[in-house]
């Protein structure tokens, strides 16, 4: 933070009538300026797992409150835990558009996607070769999502359907995993060709109408989810020094979403 020498923004805020350079002048000025304290300010952006004012801290898992009672759930169901079987997964929907009829253009090509996490770890699949066939295209993507290391995508379903418009594919994945709970960064698209020395190499897809007014390509957020993302679950406590959630008593797992049978007792009771 930048400290200013006493005294030189006195007449920004003051008419100077009297008490002069003391900041107490009779009566308040206003001013025009809004950018009067532009770069006054500075703060650290921190790598990935780290967090805090200087960078210092370790961050932790985020995950699902496991004790949050969904909508219409009913307490009295045999079911056993609040929020059992209502849960939706949220849903991001990749709609890609050819200029050409029938995809053509992405025939033989390959593009990757970029998946950043909530402890801000990015992350970038292999290359997934385009095919026309719905089917295998769908089971390319969710190889390449789940293969990602460390498991930052434990579970995935994706559904792909190039029957809605005869120059565009949709893609819809749905995080179903218990490492991707709540909402979710949306996934990045990487179209560009990249050759030689570039990693992953990619023959891209040509064509792809990236700036169209009526047919442009996107990643939306088409289903919300009813899972939430806090850190350690709001069931425990974040080490912020070894970055490892220290869950409460009944609680574990790596974001404390697992009941244990004594939580399941405290439930009951």
């Amino acid at each position: 933070m930048k400290d200013l020498t006493y005294g030189v923004v006195y007449n920004d805020y003051h008419d100077g009538s009297s008490l002069e350079l003391s900041g107490l002048g009779a009566g308040a000025k206003t001013f025009d300026n809004n950018a009067f304290d532009m770069n006054r300010a500075r703060a650290c952006v921190c790598d990935p797992l780290w967090t805090g004012l200087d960078c210092q801290q370790r961050m932790c898992p985020f995950g699902n409150d496991v004790l949050d009672v969904m909508p219409g759930f009913d307490e009295t169901s045999t079911l056993g835990l609040p929020g059992y079987g209502n849960e939706v997964a949220q849903v991001q929907t990749i709609t890609l558009y050819d200029t050409d009829l029938d995809n053509s253009n992405f025939a033989s090509k390959s593009f990757a996607l970029r998946f950043t996490s909530k402890l801000n770890e990015t992350y970038v699949t292999k290359p997934i070769a385009w095919s026309t066939d719905d089917a295998t295209l769908q089971a390319y993507i969710e190889a390449s999502l789940v293969g990602l290391p460390n498991k930052v995508i434990d579970d995935v379903s994706v559904s792909v359907d190039s029957s809605i418009d005869v120059n565009g594919v949709v893609i819809d994945v749905a995080f179903t995993g218990m490492a991707t709970q709540g909402k979710q960064h949306k996934l990045e698209v990487l179209a560009d060709k990249c050759e030689e020395g570039c990693s992953p190499r990619l023959s891209g897809l040509t064509n792809l109408r990236a700036h169209s007014s009526t047919t442009l390509s996107t990643t939306e957020i088409s289903t919300v989810g009813s899972h939430q993302s806090y850190e350690c679950g709001r069931r425990g406590k974040c080490n912020r020094a070894d970055g490892l959630c220290e869950c409460f008593a009944g609680f574990t797992g790596e974001a404390c979403g697992i009941i244990t049978s004594l939580a399941g007792e405290i439930e009951k009771t």
